[in-house]
């Protein structure tokens, strides 16, 4: 990613000091000019910069004012500010960093100082960047299950009680299908816990194929999945069942990690609001009776729960 910077001074010659100073230790890969607050706004309504150096006082639009502006507007409140101000009070540095200044440089500046200040401040900003991104990864891994690549119950709890709660207050619909791979224990018991693995892999690989994207698939646990279908009817529900039933029964990939043999599902399904009112933990529920419905009916086979009794 780019490294620009912005240098806003309503002093031409101040601004090519900056600009000359920094080029010379080439920090940056584009560097930008505004005379006050307000040219600084059109140049980051175009451009995008991890470092402003900006003077404090201006005409128009001073450097407190932008910082105000900074702080507020969503998406800018990440980009480092080093004031700059011919002013030696400790008031001024104050108001800077209360605003949200990094640091504060007074005029004349050193140029080395000005350099080492500025190498500092993206030294911090890199360090922030990897803590962000080590934070979103965590959180990332703490909801994705690690064999399929599909999210886990932790995330299917917190994401369920929204959609259901969204489905409650603007009258939508909402499904669940459950899933359980049929006679599984044989597959490890016959050809190892390894190749089992690869089934349930395989498994999630084809739900998140099947499955459309404002939906979502989940591991529930062991050889248990669930899928999330958003405004979607008991006959819409059932009819995604069936044809995720019917691709894993006839995935050729599948029937060559059993030995040859079909690898087969049951699925039950349960409806918001027409099965249960009850809240998200019934309808999970509904849908777990659907699919020990199946399971006696003689498995590979998709079970709605409606009304009360699970049907096939």
């Amino acid at each position: 990613m780019k490294k620009n910077i912005l240098i806003v001074d309503d002093s031409s010659v101040i601004r090519k000091q900056v600009l000359e100073t920094l080029q010379s230790a080439q920090l940056f890969d584009n560097y930008y000019e505004a005379n006050n607050g307000f040219s600084a706004i059109k140049v980051l309504s175009k451009e995008d910069v991890c470092m402003i150096v900006c003077d404090v006082m201006m005409p128009g639009m001073d450097g407190f004012k932008l910082l105000e502006f900074l702080r507020r507007e969503k998406g800018l409140e990440h980009i480092h500010v080093i004031m700059l101000s011919a002013n030696r009070g400790v008031f001024d540095r104050i108001r800077g960093l209360e605003n949200g200044a990094v640091d504060y440089i007074t005029k004349p500046f050193h140029p080395q100082e000005l350099i080492l200040r500025v190498k500092t401040q993206l030294k911090i900003k890199q360090l922030q960047n990897d803590l962000k991104s080590k934070i979103t990864e965590l959180e990332r891994v703490s909801i994705i299950d690690n064999l399929t690549g599909l999210y886990n119950s932790r995330y299917l709890y917190d994401a369920l009680v929204r959609e259901y709660n969204r489905c409650e207050r603007f009258n939508l619909k909402l499904s669940l299908v459950m899933l359980d791979v049929d006679n599984f224990k044989e597959v490890n018991d016959t050809h190892g816990h390894q190749r089992g693995d690869s089934v349930l892999k395989e498994i999630g690989r084809v739900l998140q194929v099947v499955v459309r994207g404002y939906d979502f698939a989940v591991r529930y646990g062991g050889d248990e999945f669930m899928i999330v279908l958003s405004q979607n009817t008991v006959i819409g529900a059932h009819i995604v069942a069936e044809r995720i039933r019917k691709v894993i029964e006839e995935s050729p990939m599948l029937k060559e990690l059993s030995g040859d043999s079909c690898i087969t599902v049951s699925i039950g399904v349960a409806t918001y609001p027409e099965d249960t009112m009850g809240g998200h933990e019934a309808l999970i529920n509904m849908a777990d009776s659907a699919l020990y419905k199946a399971k006696r009916e003689g498995r590979n086979r998709v079970a709605s729960y409606l009304k009360g009794v699970a049907t096939v």
